[in-house]
């Protein structure tokens, strides 16, 4: 058997060991999150083992295996005390967090620039960012206390918002994301809570010296319009350019809300704005089913 053979048998049987301890962990935890839910009233076995996507065999095994005797005439009260109210710590982050990567690894692989691979890929460096700022490692040096955490933490999830910007941007068509900006400036005005920003002026420093000024505003649809005063800013707007200047926009809209008088609002709206998008229904089982 050559090298390279050698190598891929050696990978292909750490691989599928590694599937093996993660499917005996989420087992156990299949079967914490099924008792808990059965201790918070939801008793409908079939509808537990659909959620689950397991069959009913497997659900009353879990129920089993956390003492729970689903024929007992007298339940577990339902109640606060039931359910558990653990505060989040490292030991249950981090597992996930181990998860997401397990995951994407092999997804961003195969394929590093797909922009849903990227979300996932930096979903799980947050969720691993989270678990350490719960418990810092101590036995890396320096550059591990929650302060220093934190910006890390806030550029992942930065960088998901620029990724599902991207595949949005990729999916829709110009005139629906134009439609989609206009409508969610008029929803937040008719909220009457909120400022919606709807031009800025942004004097932009050079790395050549020097400074120009950039305007940028929404033209008659709600797409994003870039103007300036010099023959240095050339380009158009595209899909992803047009999402992250609205969501750049929105943030600033956000912080001068915060810094606004009462006088500047009014009662929030109860009539329906007109022209939004269709409303989406999640369907979710019940006990009667």
């Amino acid at each position: 058997m050559s090298e390279d053979h050698e190598h891929e048998r050696l990978a292909a049987l750490a691989a599928l060991i590694s599937w093996a301890d993660r499917r005996e962990r989420l087992a156990e935890e299949r079967a914490d999150l099924v008792a808990a839910a059965w201790r918070s009233g939801s008793r409908n076995v079939a509808e537990l083992a659909r959620l689950a996507r397991v069959s009913r065999d497997t659900i009353y095994a879990d129920l089993k295996a956390r003492s729970i005797n689903t024929s007992a005439r007298v339940q577990d009260p339902i109640g606060t005390e039931a359910i558990p109210r653990e505060q989040l710590t490292a030991e249950s982050v981090r597992p996930l967090a181990r998860l997401v990567d397990a995951v994407a690894r092999p997804a961003f692989g195969r394929t590093p620039n797909d922009p849903l691979t990227r979300v996932t890929t930096s979903a799980g460096r947050a969720l691993e960012t989270v678990a350490d700022v719960l418990d810092p490692p101590t036995d890396q040096g320096p550059g591990w206390t929650k302060e220093e955490l934190l910006p890390g933490l806030a550029a992942e999830g930065a960088a998901i918002t620029h990724h599902a910007h991207r595949e949005l941007a990729a999916s829709a068509a110009p005139d629906e994301l134009a439609a989609q900006t206009d409508y969610l400036h008029r929803a937040m005005l008719h909220r009457g809570r909120h400022a919606s920003a709807q031009r800025v002026d942004v004097v932009v420093a050079l790395p050549i010296g020097g400074s120009l000024t950039v305007r940028l505003d929404r033209d008659e649809r709600g797409w994003t319009t870039l103007s300036g005063d010099s023959p240095l800013l050339t380009g158009e707007i595209d899909g992803l350019d047009h999402l992250e200047v609205q969501h750049a926009l929105t943030v600033l809209s956000q912080v001068i809300t915060r810094n606004l008088d009462e006088g500047a609002f009014v009662e929030k709206r109860k009539d329906a704005l007109p022209g939004g998008p269709a409303i989406r229904h999640r369907l979710v089982p019940s006990n009667e089913d």
